[in-house]
Protein backbone atom coordinates (compact mmCIF):
# COMPACT_ATOMS: atom_id res chain seq x y z
CA UNK A 1 0.00 0.00 0.00
CA UNK A 2 2.99 2.29 -0.48
CA UNK A 3 2.34 5.77 -1.88
CA UNK A 4 5.20 7.96 -3.15
CA UNK A 5 5.06 11.29 -4.99
CA UNK A 6 8.12 11.92 -7.20
CA UNK A 7 9.16 15.12 -8.96
CA UNK A 8 11.99 16.00 -11.31
CA UNK A 9 13.10 19.29 -12.87
CA UNK A 10 16.86 18.74 -13.15
CA UNK A 11 16.94 19.02 -16.95
CA UNK A 12 14.71 20.44 -19.68
CA UNK A 13 12.13 17.87 -18.56
CA UNK A 14 9.55 18.74 -15.93
CA UNK A 15 7.60 15.79 -14.53
CA UNK A 16 5.72 14.44 -11.55
CA UNK A 17 4.59 10.89 -10.82
CA UNK A 18 2.56 9.18 -8.16
CA UNK A 19 3.26 5.57 -7.22
CA UNK A 20 0.14 4.03 -5.71
CA UNK A 21 0.10 0.42 -4.65
CA UNK A 22 1.98 -0.93 -7.65
CA UNK A 23 0.79 1.44 -10.36
CA UNK A 24 2.10 4.82 -11.51
CA UNK A 25 0.29 7.86 -12.85
CA UNK A 26 2.36 10.73 -14.17
CA UNK A 27 2.49 14.04 -15.99
CA UNK A 28 5.46 15.23 -18.02
CA UNK A 29 6.47 18.08 -20.29
CA UNK A 30 9.65 19.35 -21.91
CA UNK A 31 9.71 22.98 -20.78
CA UNK A 32 13.19 24.41 -20.07
CA UNK A 33 11.81 27.65 -18.61
CA UNK A 34 8.56 26.39 -17.14
CA UNK A 35 9.49 24.27 -14.15
CA UNK A 36 8.31 26.65 -11.42
CA UNK A 37 5.02 27.29 -13.23
CA UNK A 38 4.27 23.65 -14.06
CA UNK A 39 5.42 21.47 -11.19
CA UNK A 40 2.96 22.26 -8.40
CA UNK A 41 -0.12 22.08 -10.69
CA UNK A 42 1.16 18.71 -11.91
CA UNK A 43 1.37 17.36 -8.36
CA UNK A 44 -2.04 18.78 -7.45
CA UNK A 45 -3.69 17.10 -10.43
CA UNK A 46 -2.08 13.75 -9.68
CA UNK A 47 -3.16 13.81 -6.05
CA UNK A 48 -6.71 14.81 -7.00
CA UNK A 49 -6.88 12.06 -9.61
CA UNK A 50 -5.89 9.53 -6.95
CA UNK A 51 -8.15 11.03 -4.29
CA UNK A 52 -5.20 11.68 -1.99
CA UNK A 53 -3.58 14.54 -0.15
CA UNK A 54 0.05 14.92 0.83
CA UNK A 55 -0.52 13.49 4.32
CA UNK A 56 -1.73 10.24 2.76
CA UNK A 57 1.71 9.65 1.24
CA UNK A 58 4.44 7.49 2.73
CA UNK A 59 7.24 9.59 1.24
CA UNK A 60 8.20 12.05 -1.45
CA UNK A 61 11.11 11.81 -3.89
CA UNK A 62 13.07 14.25 -6.02
CA UNK A 63 15.67 14.12 -8.74
CA UNK A 64 18.69 15.50 -6.88
CA UNK A 65 20.81 16.20 -9.94
CA UNK A 66 23.19 16.64 -11.51
CA UNK A 67 21.72 18.87 -14.18
CA UNK A 68 20.77 22.49 -14.59
CA UNK A 69 21.75 24.41 -11.45
CA UNK A 70 18.40 26.22 -11.37
CA UNK A 71 16.39 23.15 -12.33
CA UNK A 72 17.95 20.94 -9.67
CA UNK A 73 17.37 23.57 -7.04
CA UNK A 74 13.73 24.08 -8.02
CA UNK A 75 12.90 20.38 -7.86
CA UNK A 76 14.65 19.65 -4.58
CA UNK A 77 13.36 22.83 -2.91
CA UNK A 78 9.76 22.16 -3.92
CA UNK A 79 9.98 18.55 -2.78
CA UNK A 80 11.49 19.65 0.53
CA UNK A 81 8.70 22.16 1.06
CA UNK A 82 5.98 19.63 0.31
CA UNK A 83 7.60 17.01 2.53
CA UNK A 84 8.04 19.44 5.41
CA UNK A 85 4.44 20.59 5.13
CA UNK A 86 3.11 17.04 5.13
CA UNK A 87 5.49 15.74 7.78
CA UNK A 88 6.83 13.09 5.40
CA UNK A 89 10.36 11.86 4.62
CA UNK A 90 12.13 12.59 1.35
CA UNK A 91 14.23 10.46 -1.00
CA UNK A 92 16.85 11.91 -3.35
CA UNK A 93 17.62 10.03 -6.56
CA UNK A 94 20.44 10.67 -9.03
CA UNK A 95 19.17 11.91 -12.37
CA UNK A 96 21.98 10.05 -14.12
CA UNK A 97 20.73 6.87 -12.47
CA UNK A 98 17.17 7.59 -13.60
CA UNK A 99 18.33 7.92 -17.20
CA UNK A 100 20.48 4.81 -16.95
CA UNK A 101 17.52 2.79 -15.63
CA UNK A 102 15.39 3.94 -18.57
CA UNK A 103 18.15 3.07 -21.05
CA UNK A 104 18.84 -0.37 -19.54
CA UNK A 105 15.17 -1.29 -19.74
CA UNK A 106 14.78 0.09 -23.26
CA UNK A 107 17.80 -1.65 -24.74
CA UNK A 108 17.97 -4.80 -22.63
CA UNK A 109 21.71 -4.26 -22.16
CA UNK A 110 23.58 -4.76 -18.89
CA UNK A 111 25.54 -1.50 -18.79
CA UNK A 112 24.70 2.13 -19.48
CA UNK A 113 26.49 5.46 -19.70
CA UNK A 114 24.44 8.54 -18.86
CA UNK A 115 25.80 11.94 -19.85
CA UNK A 116 24.14 15.34 -19.40
CA UNK A 117 25.43 18.44 -21.16
CA UNK A 118 26.94 20.51 -18.32
CA UNK A 119 27.76 23.51 -20.55
CA UNK A 120 31.20 25.15 -20.45
CA UNK A 121 32.60 22.32 -22.55
CA UNK A 122 31.84 19.58 -20.01
CA UNK A 123 29.40 16.76 -19.33
CA UNK A 124 28.04 15.17 -16.18
CA UNK A 125 28.72 11.48 -16.60
CA UNK A 126 27.84 8.30 -14.75
CA UNK A 127 28.48 4.66 -15.65
CA UNK A 128 26.05 2.00 -14.46
CA UNK A 129 25.69 -1.77 -14.48
CA UNK A 130 22.48 -3.71 -14.02
CA UNK A 131 22.33 -5.43 -10.63
CA UNK A 132 20.70 -8.88 -10.06
CA UNK A 133 17.31 -7.22 -9.53
CA UNK A 134 17.57 -5.20 -12.74
CA UNK A 135 18.32 -1.86 -11.10
CA UNK A 136 21.29 0.34 -12.15
CA UNK A 137 24.35 0.23 -9.90
CA UNK A 138 26.85 3.09 -10.14
CA UNK A 139 30.38 2.15 -11.17
CA UNK A 140 33.02 4.58 -9.94
CA UNK A 141 31.66 8.08 -9.29
CA UNK A 142 29.44 10.61 -10.98
CA UNK A 143 31.74 13.27 -12.43
CA UNK A 144 31.83 16.42 -14.51
CA UNK A 145 34.48 16.08 -17.21
CA UNK A 146 35.56 17.36 -20.60
CA UNK A 147 34.01 15.17 -23.34
CA UNK A 148 37.20 13.35 -24.32
CA UNK A 149 38.04 12.63 -20.69
CA UNK A 150 34.46 11.49 -20.03
CA UNK A 151 34.71 9.01 -22.89
CA UNK A 152 37.99 7.61 -21.54
CA UNK A 153 36.62 7.46 -17.99
CA UNK A 154 33.50 5.57 -19.06
CA UNK A 155 35.54 3.23 -21.25
CA UNK A 156 37.71 2.24 -18.30
CA UNK A 157 34.69 1.30 -16.20
CA UNK A 158 32.76 -0.62 -18.84
CA UNK A 159 33.26 -4.35 -19.25
CA UNK A 160 33.93 -4.13 -22.98
CA UNK A 161 30.46 -5.23 -24.02
CA UNK A 162 28.13 -2.77 -25.69
CA UNK A 163 26.52 -0.26 -23.37
CA UNK A 164 23.38 1.83 -23.65
CA UNK A 165 24.08 5.53 -24.15
CA UNK A 166 21.63 8.12 -22.85
CA UNK A 167 21.52 11.86 -22.21
CA UNK A 168 21.98 15.24 -23.82
CA UNK A 169 25.74 14.96 -23.45
CA UNK A 170 25.89 12.59 -26.42
CA UNK A 171 23.98 14.98 -28.67
CA UNK A 172 26.16 17.91 -27.61
CA UNK A 173 29.39 15.92 -28.01
CA UNK A 174 28.85 13.04 -30.49
CA UNK A 175 32.49 12.03 -30.20
CA UNK A 176 31.78 10.46 -26.78
CA UNK A 177 29.35 8.00 -28.36
CA UNK A 178 31.72 7.31 -31.23
CA UNK A 179 34.52 6.40 -28.83
CA UNK A 180 32.30 4.18 -26.69
CA UNK A 181 30.56 2.55 -29.66
CA UNK A 182 27.43 1.91 -27.64
CA UNK A 183 23.75 1.78 -28.51
CA UNK A 184 21.92 5.12 -28.18
CA UNK A 185 18.70 5.03 -26.19
CA UNK A 186 15.67 6.80 -27.62
CA UNK A 187 14.96 8.63 -24.35
CA UNK A 188 17.54 11.21 -23.28
CA UNK A 189 15.81 12.93 -20.35
CA UNK A 190 14.99 11.73 -16.82
CA UNK A 191 11.32 11.27 -15.98
CA UNK A 192 9.56 11.10 -12.64
CA UNK A 193 7.76 7.82 -13.33
CA UNK A 194 11.12 6.04 -13.48
CA UNK A 195 12.36 8.06 -10.52
CA UNK A 196 9.36 6.86 -8.51
CA UNK A 197 10.32 3.22 -9.08
CA UNK A 198 13.86 3.85 -7.86
CA UNK A 199 12.47 5.78 -4.90
CA UNK A 200 10.23 2.84 -3.98
CA UNK A 201 13.29 0.59 -3.81
CA UNK A 202 15.10 3.10 -1.57
CA UNK A 203 12.02 3.50 0.62
CA UNK A 204 11.75 -0.24 1.11
CA UNK A 205 15.44 -0.30 2.06
CA UNK A 206 14.89 2.36 4.72
CA UNK A 207 16.72 5.14 2.85
CA UNK A 208 14.07 7.86 3.17
CA UNK A 209 15.40 10.82 5.16
CA UNK A 210 14.25 14.02 6.83
CA UNK A 211 13.65 16.60 4.07
CA UNK A 212 16.56 18.79 5.16
CA UNK A 213 19.01 15.92 4.68
CA UNK A 214 18.29 15.65 0.95
CA UNK A 215 20.35 18.28 -0.87
CA UNK A 216 20.97 19.06 -4.53
CA UNK A 217 23.98 17.42 -6.12
CA UNK A 218 25.67 19.78 -8.53
CA UNK A 219 29.04 17.94 -8.74
CA UNK A 220 30.68 21.07 -10.16
CA UNK A 221 30.19 23.10 -6.99
CA UNK A 222 29.38 20.87 -4.06
CA UNK A 223 30.35 23.48 -1.46
CA UNK A 224 27.34 25.62 -2.44
CA UNK A 225 24.95 23.70 -0.19
CA UNK A 226 27.30 22.87 2.68
CA UNK A 227 26.40 24.30 6.06
CA UNK A 228 28.31 27.38 7.17
CA UNK A 229 29.95 25.44 9.99
CA UNK A 230 31.14 22.78 7.52
CA UNK A 231 32.61 25.41 5.22
CA UNK A 232 34.43 27.06 8.13
CA UNK A 233 35.83 23.70 9.27
CA UNK A 234 37.17 23.04 5.77
CA UNK A 235 38.83 26.48 5.72
CA UNK A 236 40.46 25.79 9.08
CA UNK A 237 41.69 22.42 7.87
CA UNK A 238 43.23 23.98 4.77
CA UNK A 239 44.94 26.66 6.89
CA UNK A 240 46.17 24.12 9.42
Amino acid sequence: MTKILAVDTATEACSAALFIDGRIISEKEVAPQGHTRLLLPMTDRLLKEAGLNLRDLDALAAGRGPGSFTGVRIGVSMAQGLAYGAGKPLIGISDLMVMAFQALEETGLNEAVAAIDARMGEVYVGVFRKDPEGFPELLGEERVLAPEIAAAYAGELLSGNQAALTGTGFAAYPRIGEVLNGIPAAENLPWADTLARLALRDYEQGLARAPGEILPVYIRDQVTWKKVAEQELERQQRRG
